[in-house]
């Protein structure tokens, strides 16, 4: 068994050696260095995408951050206004008002700063789905922004917060403050859901990076190892050859091996060693020439 899996590789492996052979030696050299380079320009390819892809989704984690934060402050700002009226109501002093024009002067700011946050997102499906919303809330808060403005311009006018129409207006704000709630909840979770998504892209690319640099690792020493074989196989096999050619040149043996075909530098070190031995034949020993000793 192991038998014919030895042959099957040999027959597979030999086409590919017999290639490499034929190649010159310049470019065999080449070929030598180039090969452990490959593992570590492809790590570095993978170590740069992976830094952009990063540099991608961490922008959007501090987007969602930040658009997490502005939905609080439009939120603290819509309860405030509401509860500056309130106490306005009850007291009519007019410094509970404060919350009121606070949120009256900061509101278009906020709700700017959420649209801005919402168009900066990368995927389109939550982009459209967080300005629709916004939108929503938007309009929400003018309506009760609107409302309060006429329970103080009510009470203000000598109107008394006891009055049936106020406590309409009273009940009326309040389902319209339950709704921005739900809204503003709605965009909450998905920014929370957007968040969970973009940890788990960064998780998965430095679990990927941290495999691409052992892979590298393993790929470049399998490569030096490959380069090692190939130059032993194409450059030192023929030296070897050249130095067992001069050797029988010098013993006045035959040649250990045939004339060379591979037009690069060693082909033509290769090729006048055996025109030397042609001649060298071909003249023939001198009177009283003897074979010289070749050293062991």
């Amino acid at each position: 068994m192991a038998q014919g899996v030895g042959a099957g590789l040999s027959a597979l492996v030999r086409p590919a050696l017999r290639l490499w052979e034929s190649i010159p030696l310049r470019v065999q050299g080449r070929i030598t260095v180039a090969l452990p380079l490959v593992a570590v320009i492809v790590s570095a390819c993978l170590g740069v995408v992976g830094n952009s892809e990063r540099i991608g989704i961490e922008t959007d984690i501090q987007r969602s951050f930040e658009m997490s934060a502005a939905l609080d402050g439009l939120t603290s700002l819509m309860v405030n206004a509401e509860t500056g009226v309130r106490g306005y109501l009850l007291t009519g002093q007019d410094e509970f008002l404060e919350p009121f024009d606070q949120a009256t002067r900061e509101l278009p700011g906020a709700t700017g700063r959420l649209d801005a946050l919402a168009a900066d997102e990368s995927e389109q499906g939550p982009r459209a789905a967080s300005l629709a919303r916004l939108a929503d809330v938007r309009a929400l808060a003018d309506r009760q922004m609107a409302d309060l403005s006429f329970q103080r311009a009510f009470v203000a006018g000598g109107g008394s917060p006891a009055d049936p129409g106020i406590r309409a207006h009273l009940a009326y704000g309040k389902d319209l403050m339950d709704r921005i709630r739900a809204e503003v909840g709605a965009l909450q979770v998905q920014e929370r859901r957007l968040l969970d998504d973009r940890i788990a892209e960064i998780n998965a690319i430095r679990v990927r990076d941290y495999v691409s640099v052992a892979v590298a690792l393993v790929a470049a020493l399998a490569m030096r190892f490959v380069a090692w074989y190939l130059f032993r196989r194409g450059i030192v096999r023929r030296v070897e050859r050249l130095t067992d050619n001069l050797r029988a040149l010098r013993a006045g043996s035959p040649a250990t091996f045939p004339a060379p075909t591979k037009a690069d530098q060693m082909g033509e070190l290769e090729r006048e060693v055996h025109l030397l031995r042609e001649e060298t034949a071909a003249a023939g020993p001198r009177d009283g020439d003897e074979p010289v000793p070749v050293p062991r």
